[in-house]
């Protein structure tokens, strides 16, 4: 990637132009109508760094392991030309200053003192960076990474990414912070040196130091190309019926749009003001090992009980009168129909925007009868429990909605490519345009789930697990792991009103953020969903 060459456009550097989802998704966020895409990871410092006099060499290890990252995923290395015309460029930059892109900040001056207060001064820096723009400067990527750390006798860091989304979807944040553990692990090996060999020798390999002049990396020609869009890699097939509904009912303009009766016209569309609105919850390992048992048992997954409560939530907090039905999404992973191609060995752990999106309509018949369940059914919070009771029938139907859009899914899935909305965006000649004239129309999504799923925070060195410490007594753990993870997006302004984005870090607590754009939700609307969801979820998984 790093080789220049001209394109037909006679600019040197130029890789390529940006993709059909890269364009919709760098468009988006010129225009203000996306902010950026967070994945946050605890780390567990190695025991033989945890002492507070080697915070510098924690520091070292670290930038060693992400500039490997970099070098490792060519989404990280590129910068856009002609950003104001239809159809930008990404361009290949040849080094990156980490001083622009890396910032450590000492929290020991924090009030900390429980997993609450900790949990809520995360939840600001997140609430905050989300909306902080990614702004276009040459010869910077638009990424940047807050590391959050306290010298204590039990250290650990937070590593907060934030990405703009036309580098790589939401998956890619997760694969970003498995390669760095996988690296940083590579790096603590006995044999790796952490600082650069007096020869300056420079190699690709998982034991071998990146070119960093001091907080400077430079790239070598050699390093990994970046892989083409999508659409270049995998055939998107369409037919007839699919492309010219779906195509209509987009691209229309907004005079010839007919109001639906499930469209959010609760939450009509607002460029401005653009402040997102963030709250997250944990359900811990105890409790989800319960929900994942009743998920099986009644034939759906997380991802579909995270939509049959939202619906449930937003009927019962949403007047009838404002809302009689409602759409949902859900966000597809779209790497298992990708497969190897050029500079893409493996779909499954490259950084890139291999995602689509899918709808599930809840009727007005369907909303009627939730509310109706609502009404008639004990479904007020359990004082002595701590957590909300739901009525049987509504119990039941929360089972059944998420059985439906499980199936959804899956059907969805077994479709492959055929008939994807992603298949139908190069009929957009100007996403600009495409925005403007969305933004004059009704919203068509209530609410959107994004599953990231689970996340491997197992931490293994390459020959061995553990290290024995020197009085031989217990082992003491000799490798980095991640035990908790945050996931968040901000606010889209012509997308789904309410986002809800789980992620699990194996056999840890799963983390749900939701968010939302603020004085287009209620605060104390978007709040009651929140705690809805975090009674419910406890209430099933203790059932």
């Amino acid at each position: 990637m790093a080789a220049s060459k001209k394109d037909e456009r006679g600019k040197l550097g130029v890789i390529r132009p940006l993709g059909n989802v890269e364009c919709y998704e760098f468009h988006m966020l010129e225009m203000g109508f996306l902010g950026g895409t967070i994945v946050n990871c605890r780390y567990t410092v190695p025991a033989s760094l945890a002492a507070p006099g080697l915070h510098e060499h924690v520091v070292a290890q670290v930038e060693v392991a992400l500039a490997r990252v970099v070098l490792e995923h060519p989404a990280l290395r590129l910068e856009v030309t002609d950003a104001d015309t239809r159809r930008p460029a990404w361009v290949a930059v040849d080094k990156i200053d980490f001083a622009h892109h890396i910032r450590w900040e000492d929290i020991s001056g924090e009030d900390t003192s429980s997993t609450v207060r900790y949990g809520e001064m995360l939840r600001e820096r997140i609430e905050k960076l989300l909306d902080e723009p990614l702004v276009r400067i040459a010869g910077r990527p638009q990424w940047r990474v807050l590391l959050l750390f306290k010298k204590s006798a039990k250290p650990f860091l937070d590593i907060v990414f934030v990405y703009s989304h036309a580098l790589g979807d939401g998956t890619s944040g997760k694969i970003f912070h498995q390669t760095l553990l996988r690296l940083l692990n590579a790096s603590a090996s006995p044999s790796t040196p952490t600082c650069m060999p007096p020869s300056g020798e420079e190699t690709e390999t998982e034991t071998s130091v990146p070119v960093l002049t001091g907080r400077v990396l430079r790239i070598p020609p050699t390093a990994r190309p970046l892989p083409p869009p999508i659409e270049k890699m995998s055939r998107f097939t369409l037919s007839a019926k699919f492309a010219l509904s779906t195509a209509w009912r987009e691209l229309r303009p907004p005079g010839l749009a007919p109001s639906r009766s499930s469209h959010a016209h609760w939450a009509p569309i607002r460029p401005t003001p653009f402040r997102t609105r963030l709250r997250v919850f944990d359900i811990e390992p105890g409790v989800l090992r319960g929900i994942l048992t009743a998920t099986r048992t009644h034939k759906t997954t997380v991802t579909g009980l995270l939509h049959a409560l939202v619906l449930v939530s937003m009927a019962a907090h949403i007047p009838a009168s404002d809302a009689t039905a409602f759409v949902g999404a859900t966000a597809l992973d779209l790497r298992r129909h990708v497969g190897a191609h050029g500079p893409v060995s493996d779909p499954k752990r490259t950084m890139a925007n291999y995602v689509s999106m899918m709808g599930h309509e809840y009727d007005e018949d369907l909303v009627c009868e939730v509310r109706e369940a609502l009404s008639s059914g004990k479904h007020e919070e359990d004082i002595d429990g701590g957590h909300g009771a739901l009525s049987p029938a509504l119990v039941g139907l929360i089972w059944q909605c998420a059985a439906r859009v499980r199936g959804e899914i899956q059907k969805r899935l077994d479709q492959g490519l055929k008939n994807d909305v992603v298949g139908l965006m190069k009929l957009v000649p100007d996403w600009r345009a495409q925005f403007r004239n969305e933004a004059s129309k009704a919203r068509p999504f209530s609410f959107v789930v994004t599953n990231l799923g689970v996340l491997d925070g197992a931490g293994t060195q390459p020959d061995k697990d553990v290290e024995e410490n020197s009085g031989g007594d217990s082992p003491v753990a000799e490798y980095w792991t991640a035990e908790h993870s945050v996931f968040a997006i901000s606010t889209e302004v012509c997308g789904a009103a309410f986002q809800v984005s789980p992620i699990t870090v194996r056999g840890g607590a799963l983390c749900v953020s939701c968010s939302w754009q603020d004085c287009v939700v209620d605060v104390k609307l978007g709040e009651a969903i929140v705690a809805d969801l975090e009674r419910w979820l406890r209430f099933l998984g203790r059932s």
